[in-house]
Order: C-alpha cells, then sequence, then structure tokens
C-alpha cells in the first residue's frame, strides 16, 4: 500500500513461521556440512583416525541437533498461541533468535575445531544460551507469563563452562538434561510456559 511503512504493517504469523522454519533448516544443514572427514589413512589406524577426528564433531553436532529440535518445538508452541498479524516487537524477538541459531554452526566448528578450552565452550554455550533466551523472551512477550523452564534452561546451557576444564568435552552432556526436563516440567509446574 503506497504511503504504508512496513512499520506500522505486522507481519503474518504464516510467513514469519515459514521463514523461522527454513532459517532453523538451513542451520542445521550448515552445521552437518562442517563435519570434515580425515585426511586418508591406511590400515588398523584408520578408525581410529577416524573416531578421533569425526566421532567428536559428530557427538557435538547430534547434542546441538538435539538441542535445536527442542527450540523448534518450543518455537512452534509460542507460534501456536500468536495472532494472526504478529506485533513487531515479536517480530524482533523471532528474529534475534534466529540471528542467534544462524550462528550455531560457527560456535559448533569453533568447538569442534580444537581442544574443548573454557573459552571455546563460553562461546558455543552463550550462543546457546541466547538462542533460548529469545524463546523464552518471545513466549513470554505472546502469553504474558514467564517462561521459566526457557530461563531455566539458559542457565543450563551456561554451566557447561565452568565444567569445561574438568569434564572437556564431556562437559556439553549437561545440555541434554533439556529433553527430559521438557517432559517433566509441565507435569510438575502445570501448563506453564514451557
Amino acid at each position: 500500500m503506497p504511503g504504508v511503512s512496513t512499520r506500522e504493517r505486522p507481519v503474518r504469523r504464516d510467513r514469519l513461521e515459514f521463514f523461522s522454519d527454513a532459517v532453523l533448516a538451513v542451520a542445521i544443514t550448515l552445521m552437518v556440512l562442517r563435519i570434515s572427514p580425515p585426511g586418508p589413512e591406511r590400515g588398523e589406524g584408520a578408525a581410529r583416525v577416524f573416531w578421533n577426528v569425526v566421532g567428536p564433531q559428530i557427538i557435538f553436532y547430534l547434542i546441538t541437533f538435539a538441542v535445536i529440535v527442542q527450540l523448534w518445538r518450543r518455537h512452534h508452541d509460542v507460534f501456536d498461541r500468536m495472532p494472526e498479524r504478529v506485533p513487531t516487537r515479536q517480530v524482533v524477538l523471532n528474529m534475534a533468535f534466529l540471528a542467534c541459531v544462524c550462528l550455531l554452526p560457527f560456535g559448533l566448528e569453533y568447538y569442534a575445531a580444537g581442544d574443548p578450552t573454557m573459552f571455546a565452550t563460553a562461546v558455543y554455550a552463550v550462543l546457546i544460551a541466547l538462542c533460548t533466551l529469545f524463546i523464552a523472551l518471545l513466549g513470554q512477550e505472546v502469553s504474558g507469563t514467564p517462561s521459566w523452564h526457557g530461563y531455566v534452561m539458559c542457565v543450563v546451557f551456561l554451566l557447561a563452562i565452568p565444567l569445561a576444564p574438568l569434564f572437556g568435552s564431556w562437559a556439553l552432556l549437561i545440555w541434554l538434561i533439556d529433553i527430559p526436563l521438557a517432559k517433566v516440567w509441565p507435569r510438575v509446574f502445570g501448563n506453564a510456559e514451557a
């Protein structure tokens, strides 16, 4: 419409949801494309080299994939409650969430590229915690109720940072607590925002 700025026109929910799903799919695809095979090895050492080089990359990918699947599920739960015309504030929070998701392939590659130092763990964990924070804020904006599970998960993701010096790359396994927590949370705390 001539003379009407895009700031005054809310975005349609279905378009925003389709765009968001596409961004999440691309992020997951980029993460798997960053898994690189080792150089050519001969003999019995090939399996050991493969496991030492590719094994950790695959494990980190699978952990991050599980986290992104949980974020995607929460994202769709939030979108089910959104109005047909999404207000600007909700669009901005959704775009902040997607911007953090787009950085996850970088965080994964940076983390998996070398030793899991506390700094590399911090970069990776902060990116995932930010994704969780923005989806929690979006859920709160849509429903009007705090997303306590989302805020708790931000803390859980950040717990990998102090655990890294003690457990190395195994510190990321703390993130898998999100899967059972997502199932238990509604039963324990009722239908509070997940």
